[in-house]
């Protein structure tokens, strides 16, 4: 049997999960990262814990804020202070001829991908994964929707390097990922693989094929657009072309958002009015930042030590409501961004933190809204949402 083409890493682009919380509308704001899922596990804003009173920001290794009081020294995170979102990814599969490695691929008209965000299709878009599941299309959009890995599922894969110039390509000139000049023309081996997982599904065995135009090239990554491929003996289709997604309009089919696509679409809801904000004096940057005391995320799940690998703080000018409603890209409007890498679970301070300017965290002012946001590192989680995320306020 020749050798599979095996994933070397593939925790895939997967969507995070968890359940709103409480719709109550007073006080408070927050803001989430650019990646939606849903599923049934709990995410905690507070338990439902109200705005504009008792903070519940912990300062000084211990000591409780309130009122209009400042935290200060170390800002000791708590599940009230957190967001909470849930959403839903539909996928829309296409029927492709099996048996035929002579496919075509164009992403062109990928000019807004399914979050809705504004791509390029040749400078935003490194690379294009074609992965193989061994999964139906049901089981693969549960897995999606649950933030599962998706390693498992993955017996092979193909990946094709555009270098921000190709907008369409060949199946026979995709190449094993990390090795982009074994393709299917140069590799004999590379042939028997691709006829193998160019064969239709079985009772016995689920398959199908999902094609990401991506942003960067670590396979799994940066997903810009999902394409599910079904192999079909009784389809002539040798042809796939990708289209954008539409942003549909708040408050549609009574969602906060979402988007609509010919391949893949999103709808959410978010609720950034539950969390408690943590206060700080205005222009304060002498504040060390520890979620040691944390033991859920804001998707729902249990904290895993070790797994922050960013925090960020940004400034926003939009309202509440408008964050909520422009959810899908919190990570685009933000007029000012600053950015630190985590090496640890140690309290890190917010004086290393800064935009992609260089520019230095100088604290924050009372105009706008102000976001702090803790992520989990790609190499230990397949979600990009922000495991952590607040609201940060000026005080008395």
């Amino acid at each position: 049997m020749s050798p599979k083409i095996l994933l070397a890493v593939v925790p895939f682009f997967v969507l995070a999960c968890g359940n709103k919380s409480g719709d109550d509308d007073s006080g408070g704001a927050g803001s989430g990262g650019s990646s939606v899922g849903s599923g049934g596990s709990t995410s905690l804003a507070g338990g439902g814990g109200t705005t504009g009173g008792t903070s519940t920001s912990l300062a000084g290794g211990g000591g409780t804020t309130s009122g209009g009081q400042c935290a200060s020294g170390t800002l000791a995170l708590q599940s009230a202070n957190n967001y909470a979102f849930t959403s839903n990814i539909t996928l829309t599969p296409l029927s492709i001829k099996a048996n035929e490695p002579n496919l075509d691929f164009d992403w062109s008209g990928v000019t807004t991908d399914f979050l809705g965000r504004k791509t390029d299709p040749a400078k935003d878009v490194d690379s294009v994964l074609l992965a193989v599941l061994s999964l139906t299309i049901d089981q693969f959009e549960t897995h999606l929707n649950n933030d599962d890995f998706l390693r498992p599922f993955v017996p092979g894969a193909l990946q094709l390097l555009t270098n921000q110039t190709l907008t369409k390509a060949n199946l026979e000139d995709f190449g094993v990922p990390t090795q982009p000049e074994n393709t299917y023309k140069s590799s004999p081996d590379v042939q028997t693989s691709v006829m193998q997982y160019l064969a239709p599904a079985t009772a016995d065995s689920p398959k199908i094929l999902a094609l990401m135009p991506s942003t960067g090239t670590d396979p799994g990554h940066g997903a810009r657009m999902i394409q599910v491929l079904v192999l079909d003996p009784n389809s002539t289709t040798t042809s796939v072309t990708l289209g954008p997604d539409t942003v549909v309009p708040a408050g549609t089919n009574g969602h906060t958002g979402g988007t609509t696509g010919p391949s893949a679409s999103v709808t959410y809801d978010a609720n950034l009015h539950a969390l408690t904000p943590i206060k700080i004096a205005a222009g304060s940057t002498d504040l060390m930042v520890d979620w040691n005391a944390l033991t859920m995320n804001g998707l729902g799940h249990d904290w895993v030590s070790r797994s922050i690998g960013e925090i960020t703080v940004g400034h926003y000018t939009q309202s509440i409501t408008e964050l909520e409603n422009q959810f899908l890209s919190l990570q685009d409007i933000a007029t000012t961004m600053y950015t630190g890498y985590v090496p640890s679970d140690d309290p890190i301070s917010l004086t290393g933190l800064k935009d992609d300017q260089g520019n230095v965290f100088q604290g924050i002012d009372n105009t706008g809204t102000w976001i702090l946001a803790l992520f989990c590192s790609p190499m230990n989680c397949s979600n990009p949402a922000p495991w952590f995320l607040t609201v940060l306020q000026t005080c008395n």
